[in-house]
């Protein structure tokens, strides 16, 4: 384009500042509207030839200049004209233009940033921030307010992808000076109306709808998030109870929707929580709901609650789930299942408020509890529902960023229903969801809910048993003599457990694995890794808390050290705490530590260390034992040795009708056992010193005596458990070790011959 671009650009200036300091039917020489006019018919024939900027900028200035001179004409003689008719004139423009959108959806993004340039001028954020008051002002922000959110509202409609794309943002909104000043304006304004008591109009809920689908784009929010809405949103929340009598259902509703779109990118949910957004929502609840759900009808009611705990579930911590009862929210839940059945079937995977993806969110929030995947799941027809569209969405799941969400949250609702032994049978038998979670396995992809779906796959192959895993040395350089430890833990608890692993690492001479020192970003990623990491350890050291029992990832890491018999040592903090139910069955009554309880945090590291410790007794204890019976069968010239060679096969190995017992015993008679023998049996079956030297036996006629007597009676056993627990201390010893306590002694009994058991059941 010539040099002429920059004379037009004069121009509008000019007749900019002409139509708001004289009137536009002034007749002057040359009238700025007429060399305008000249200058561009002259470009008309060569407008294809600029280049792309400078159109916009052009076609921008241009629509500006439009609108000050429809307002400027309106405004001078606004004096004339009743308030009813430029209403009326301004809603029928406003219909048309939805109309014409409608029909033809590629004008969306011209009139969303036609009305862009007007919320953006200086006397609309002036009207906003309440420098100045104009009833015109009120009606063209409500104007363009409505038309840039129907805009937006046409758009999402065409493809929610938008909406969930991680990847393609759009651009036609962007974060720049004058975007920033019209979003701190807003905040000005809607602030005025919820805690000035200003008086509700019809361009407070226009606001409220273009805040909200703009925030509806997951790309947009980080936006928002800058300008601090996530504090504004709550401030609203926090109202009191009788500022809220004042916010009508319908806002009430429309901020809701509002956090939850905040609250559906980590960066507004991370500040959200930041905020303590939980405890201001419910007490919103406790405050306003029943008042709301007075005064509306029943379809009202659904929107209201399903928006509310749509919210609770996106923010909700496991700690505040583990406490809820499914009969306080087991109607919501069925009113988002019925929802969810109804956004299934309809062609554009809408119902009510939302797409099926912000539905199937909602649900994958709750099913990280068993009480309530179980309730989900038991719903009539709702597991079948959902394997079929997991097979459904399989097949096309890369077509869109919709589909590929969709099918993420499937796989993770399959992945917590996989950890459900009653549904294991039935999962394994579906060979086409089999088919398609192997192949998900394998899936190589840089995606981000391509990788949650990695993950699920393999989770949920893992706990079918339908992967093998190929369990390589970790590290050969590693001390075989050393007790490794492997630290698992949610990595919400990440400042816990780097205190801790600081702490080891002063206090204990082993190997201490942990995926933050092993690993690369994405730690959970890497299943493999830590799976052979588990495997070859010695001792898991489990950092339990809400967190961590409501991770899939860890669940599977118990599972695995559970199913290789790895020895646990659950580590707990605050006195209160309370693992979820399928934790305490999977790792039963192991020993466990707790912080933040009556002892100090010395007391317990020091604990900590002697159990961590009680595996190393045992490594040596089998080191010496082994190196002792290498040195008596090289031995031949000890006759007394010998002998006590052939006592042990005569009476231990040659017995039909007992299992052998491990070649790391002492090779000769229990009833020989000195005091130095009975220890090391004690360390075998890794029983601790303090029960040793509690018991204080002396001879291996007083170990059996004192094991047929507990072994023979149920009585005995369960009031000998109470009795070692009042003498050794009920923080010290616990079911586990008594477990392992009586399963030694039930293996030493069954070791003797059959006359010898008799023998010694006649003394008793």
């Amino acid at each position: 384009m010539d040099a002429n671009t920059d004379d037009i650009h004069r121009s509008i200036q000019r007749l900019g500042t002409f139509l708001f300091q004289e009137s536009i039917s002034k007749e002057t020489e040359p009238h700025p509207l007429f060399i305008l006019r000249d200058q561009l018919q002259v470009l008309d024939d060569t407008f294809h030839l600029a280049t792309l900027d400078e159109q916009h900028k052009l076609v921008y200035d241009l629509s500006r200049l439009k609108i000050e001179y429809f307002i400027h004409l309106l405004q001078q003689y606004s004096s004339t004209i009743p308030f009813s008719l430029v209403k009326a004139l301004l809603d029928t423009i406003r219909f048309q233009v939805n109309m014409s959108m409608n029909v033809n959806p590629l004008l969306t993004d011209h009139y969303f940033h036609f009305s862009t340039i007007y919320l953006t001028t200086n006397s609309n954020t002036n009207y906003l921030e309440g420098k100045t008051a104009n009833y015109l002002n009120e009606l063209f922000l409500n104007f363009f307010a409505s038309i840039g959110s129907r805009a937006v509202h046409i758009k999402t409609n065409i493809s929610y992808s938008i909406c969930v794309s991680h990847t393609n943002i759009s651009n036609f909104f962007e974060l720049n000076a004058s975007t920033e000043s019209l979003l701190q304006a807003i905040i000005t304004y809607l602030n005025n109306f919820f805690f000035h008591n200003h008086q509700q109009s019809e361009c407070h809920t226009s606001i409220l709808k273009w805040l909200l689908n703009l925030t509806n784009i997951y790309g947009f929010v980080p936006y928002f998030v800058k300008m601090e809405y996530p504090n504004t949103v709550l401030q609203w929340m926090a109202l009191s109870n009788d500022q809220g009598e004042r916010i009508s259902l319908n806002h009430w509703f429309l901020i809701l929707n509002l956090l939850h779109n905040l609250a559906r990118h980590r960066m507004g949910v991370k500040t959200l929580n930041k905020l303590k957004a939980i405890a201001i929502i419910k007490q919103w609840k406790d405050q306003h709901m029943s008042r709301l759900l007075s005064i509306g009808d029943d379809e009202n009611d659904k929107d209201i609650l399903i928006a509310y705990h749509l919210v609770y579930a996106i923010l909700l911590e496991p700690k505040e789930l583990k406490k809820e009862e499914i009969s306080n929210i087991q109607t919501v839940l069925d009113y988002i299942l019925e929802r969810t059945v109804q956004a299934f079937k309809s062609p554009d995977l809408c119902f009510g408020s939302y797409n099926i993806c912000e539905y199937l969110n909602g649900l994958t929030k709750f099913v990280v509890n068993d009480k309530f995947l179980l309730y989900i799941i038991s719903r009539e027809k709702i597991f079948d529902l959902l394997m079929d569209k997991f097979l459904l969405f399989n097949v096309n799941y890369q077509s869109t960023d919709l589909n590929t969400i969709i099918c993420s949250s499937l796989y993770t609702i399959f992945w917590s229903i996989s950890f459900q032994s009653e549904y294991h049978s039935k999962l394994k038998s579906m060979e086409e969801f089999i088919a398609h979670v192997e192949q998900i396995s394998k899936l190589e992809s840089n995606d981000e809910h391509a990788i949650m779906m990695k993950r699920a796959a393999k989770g949920i192959l893992y706990n079918l048993d339908l992967i093998q895993m190929d369990i390589q040395p970790i590290e050969e350089s590693i001390n075989e003599n050393q007790v490794k430890i492997m630290i698992s833990y949610a990595h919400k608890d990440m400042t816990f457990c780097q205190k801790l692993l600081d702490q080891l690492t002063e206090q204990f001479d082993g190997d201490i694995w942990v995926d933050f020192k092993r690993l690369s970003l994405p730690y959970e990623d890497d299943w493999e890794e830590i799976a052979i990491a588990i495997t070859q350890c010695d001792v898991v050291l489990m950092i339990v808390t809400e967190n961590y029992c409501s991770s899939k990832s860890c669940r599977r890491e118990v599972i695995h050290a559970d199913k290789r018999n790895k020895r646990m040592i659950p580590i707990y903090q605050g006195k209160d705490y309370k693992p979820d139910d399928w934790f305490e069955i999977r790792v039963g009554s192991a020993v466990r530590v707790r912080f933040g309880d009556k002892k100090s945090d010395e007391e317990v590291m020091n604990n900590l260390l002697k159990l961590i410790h009680a595996q190393e007794k045992v490594r040596q204890s089998n080191q010496e034992n082994d190196s002792c019976r290498e040195r008596q069968i090289e031995t031949t010239v000890n006759t007394e040795k010998q002998t006590i060679l052939k006592s042990l096969s005569s009476h231990h190995l040659n017995s039909m009708n007992a299992p052998i017992l491990s070649h790391v015993l002492p090779p000769i008679p229990v009833e020989q056992w000195t005091s130095d023998e009975i220890k090391c049996w004690f360390q075998l079956n890794l029983l601790s010193d303090v029960l040793f030297n509690t018991l204080n036996f002396t001879d291996g006629c007083q170990l059996l005596t004192y094991a047929q007597l507990l072994i023979g009676s149920s009585l005995y056993t369960n009031d000998e458990y109470e009795s070692l627990r009042n003498r050794i201390g009920k923080d010290v010893f616990y079911l586990d070790e008594y477990a392992r306590f009586l399963s030694g002694l039930t293996k030493l009994i069954q070791s003797l011959p059959v006359k010898k058991r008799s023998n010694f059941c006649i003394i008793i």
